[in-house]
């Protein structure tokens, strides 16, 4: 019997979960195996990324794969709706910063962190959590629900990270759960709103890229 939508999602998240738990796993117990910071690169990007691609390659799809995952389709309006948030961000944190004094601000210069974290990681979750999980759900479920379950397992998805490797536990972690929890959700929103995967991918990148330049 085939697997109706919801169970191919549902199988596809806790693939990329477990697969996501396993590497963190081995990160703790074996850090010289990836002592290569573009191997780790490679494999953080790849856990993620290659179950969305695989979604999409083992369904029966009549779009092309940039419209499956919204990249074509609404571009510009993606593009404008995208770049006004991070506009937005920006201005918000030079004031925030510039209250704080706070001023602090070093460019990353490795080629595997901007590959890792700045761009990479964004992209493979972009694509899996809004680009799949937020689009099939959406029909079954209703856009609220499915803005909530994305979310949930976006948040879900650090989780590994946070306990097994930065050891965090009690009010740090629900903090940290709340946190990738609302990102998510304003990720979900402007991508329903637009139609368009442009408008999250643009404030991950920039939000990712603004954290580490600040050592956060």
């Amino acid at each position: 019997m085939p697997l109706t939508t919801g169970s191919r999602c549902g199988k596809y998240l806790l693939a990329v979960i477990a697969l996501w738990t396993g590497y963190c796993a081995l990160m703790a117990a074996w850090p010289q195996l990836f002592d290569i910071p573009l191997l780790r690169a490679l494999v953080r990007v790849s856990v993620v990324l290659v179950p969305a691609v695989l979604y999409y390659l083992r369904g029966p799809r009549q779009e092309s794969f940039v419209d499956y995952f919204q990249l074509r389709p609404h571009w510009r309006k993606g593009l404008l709706v995208g770049g006004g948030v991070v506009l937005a961000y920006l201005l918000l944190g030079w004031l925030s910063g510039y209250r704080t004094n706070q001023s602090t601000f070093q460019i990353p210069q490795s080629f595997a962190v901007w590959f890792n974290f700045i761009l990479g990681s964004p992209i493979a979750e972009e694509t899996f959590f809004r680009g799949v999980l937020l689009k099939e759900l959406s029909p079954l479920m209703g856009t609220a629900r499915s803005i909530a379950v994305s979310s949930l397992a976006f948040a879900l998805l650090h989780l590994p990270q946070w306990v097994i490797l930065s050891h965090q536990s009690g009010l740090a972690l629900l903090t940290s759960f709340a946190t990738i929890f609302a990102y998510g959700v304003v990720f979900a929103l402007l991508v329903t709103t637009t139609r368009s995967l442009w408008a999250s991918l643009l404030p991950h990148w920039v939000n990712n890229f603004v954290a580490l330049s600040l050592g956060q």
